[in-house]
């Protein structure tokens, strides 16, 4: 029914159903449904009656329904239609900002401020103040194998970007990461991630040592196999 965007249409039913339940929030649902039915000026009506509802908030009431909203969301990602930059701007920055100044202790403004603003200052505070945060800790180690596959992704042309001991310390950060989860097993597939831009690494260095030929067939001679994004040059 919904062709390529039904998980997402799925997903805003799913939060209206949520929402409905907590009055504060009601609105909320009355966005996601109108959403749900491609009726965007009225979605963004209701979207509005909640903001302008939520200046009224005590900062109690204005703590909980942040949290419940980005739990919500973070429950049903596949609903990209939700998390606006109004919803976000005018509601969740500003609250959990306050939040955090308030309250110094708190762990959940740091963790979500840290989350939403993508800031790895805030998540490394965040998981220092709960260790056993597994999402935090996986955008931590994203940031790190970022790092690494931006470095990397132009060896096919003999070309490493920025510095190897930066790079080398980004694959070692990541693997420090893991090693400190409370269950290392949980990112296994991290561990690989972490294990081939080692290995490539490792290689790149001992090909610039003495490089014979490119990077890719110093690589194919022992029997190294790597992927590299595909990349299009365009000319005027």
């Amino acid at each position: 029914m919904y062709y390529w965007n039904k998980d997402n249409f799925e997903g805003l039913l799913a939060l209206a159903q949520s929402f409905d339940a907590q009055a504060d929030l009601k609105p909320l649902a009355s966005y996601c449904r109108y959403r749900e039915q491609g009726l965007r000026r009225e979605a963004f009506a209701a979207l509005e009656q909640f903001l302008v509802a939520s200046r009224s908030f005590d900062s109690a009431t204005a703590r909980r329904a942040a949290i419940e909203i980005l739990e919500a969301n973070s429950r049903t990602s596949q609903a990209h239609q939700f998390l606006t930059q109004p919803l976000t701007a005018r509601f969740l920055l500003p609250t959990l900002g306050a939040w955090m100044e308030e309250d110094a202790e708190a762990a959940l403004p740091v963790r979500w401020l840290g989350l939403l603003n993508r800031d790895p200052a805030l998540l490394r505070r965040a998981l220092s103040m709960c260790p056993d945060d597994l999402p935090v800790r996986k955008v931590l180690i994203d940031f790190a194998l970022g790092w690494a596959d931006h470095a990397t992704h132009h060896l096919d042309e003999s070309v490493f970007l920025g510095s190897v001991d930066e790079a080398t310390s980004a694959v070692d950060l990541a693997r420090s990461y893991i090693a400190k989860a409370p269950d290392p097993e949980a990112l296994a597939h991290l561990t690989r991630e972490v294990e081939y831009f080692d290995r490539l690494i490792t290689d790149w260095k001992a090909y610039s040592e003495n490089p014979t030929g490119d990077f890719p067939e110093w690589c194919a001679e022992r029997e190294r196999n790597y992927n590299y994004p595909a990349k299009f040059y365009y000319e005027r």
